[in-house]
């Protein structure tokens, strides 16, 4: 699913930077990176449910960073441009999971009516980023035959 993010984040507008790992990883590989910078971190739960029709539906819980690099000593204020910035560079990731194919079919359902949150994020690792941290739940859908 790692490498389906990074396809979808590949193909968006802005052309952020994909990093994946740990928020210690990430702290450490934020500091040589081009910004803006959308981050994965793993992914849990992973919910496996098997079906009637004896497939097996994966959902699961994503939670990624789009992020801007900011100078330190900036006021939340100054900032509110990159938060803007950052919460559509998050719409945009959406509205391109939803569309994301491999091969015969779509990879990833959301939901109608599913809710997905977007918070803020300020003065975050030791380079200081600033955006926003996008919550939302995929539900996989297209899986190679076995």
């Amino acid at each position: 699913m790692r490498n389906q993010i990074e396809a979808i984040t590949q193909t968006l507008s802005t052309a952020p930077t994909f990093l994946y790992g740990t928020e210690k990883e990430l702290n450490t590989l934020a500091d040589d990176v081009t910004f803006p910078c959308a981050m994965l971190y793993p992914m849990q739960p992973i919910v496996v449910s098997p079906q009637v029709n004896g497939s097996v539906n994966n959902v699961f819980t994503l939670y990624m960073e789009f992020l801007f690099k900011t100078e330190f000593g900036q006021y939340t204020a100054q900032n509110e441009t990159y938060i803007q910035q950052a919460l559509h560079i998050a719409n945009e990731f959406m509205v391109k999971a939803a569309k994301h194919r491999d091969g015969q079919g779509r990879y990833f359902r959301i939901k109608a009516g599913e809710k997905a949150k977007c918070l803020p994020v300020y003065n975050k690792f030791d380079v200081n980023t600033t955006g926003v941290g996008l919550t939302v739940t995929l539900n996989t859908m297209y899986y190679e035959a076995f």
